[in-house]
């Protein structure tokens, strides 16, 4: 046994194989630290967590009250109060599962500050704002109105998601 602090082969030099060591900082396998979290940031992940919830609300007013997305389905399993039966409340649900899933790969990486949870969010609410788009003249130019307004407050909130992400304050504090 060695009498010295640093094991049989005493202190580590440079070049032996090991990566040198910076008094204050980062070890080899230390992550670097995350620029400051900016308040811009911080209402992006929130508007993320309202765009779920207005997404939501979205799906149970299209299934409850909008147009039957299911034709010559109407009967299977029918659920009292839903216009397309059982088999619309499982599609809905499943639509909200899934929903809730992509919202979760944009937020948690976006609470961790890293960048391609923002890409992804962009990309993930620029087909939406794209497909919502078109839900809303479905809905409107068919007469069905409440769906119609909801479909409007999803996109704007989607739109106001892309409008905050856009910012530089956003981008500077992503790593």
């Amino acid at each position: 046994m060695s009498q010295t602090p640093h094991g049989p082969g005493g202190p580590h030099r440079p070049g032996d194989g090991q990566p040198p060591q910076v008094p204050g900082g980062p070890g080899p396998m230390m992550v670097p630290p995350r620029p400051p979290m900016t308040a811009q940031l911080r209402l992006l992940l929130r508007l993320t967590l309202l765009s779920l919830a207005v997404s939501v609300t979205n799906s149970l007013v299209e299934t409850a009250v909008g147009p039957s997305t299911l034709p010559g389905l109407e009967d299977v399993v029918r659920v009292p109060g839903l216009p397309g039966g059982g088999l619309a409340a499982a599609v809905m649900l499943f639509g909200v599962v899934l929903t809730a899933a992509l919202y979760a790969l944009v937020w948690f990486p976006l609470r961790e500050q890293m960048q391609w949870g923002w890409v992804l969010g962009i990309v993930f609410c620029s087909l939406a704002v794209l497909g919502d788009v078109f839900d809303l003249a479905v809905y409107l130019l068919g007469g069905h109105l409440l769906p119609g307004l909801s479909t409007i407050a999803l996109v704007a909130v989607n739109v106001l998601w892309l409008v905050v992400a856009s910012r530089p304050e956003v981008r500077a504090a992503l790593r």
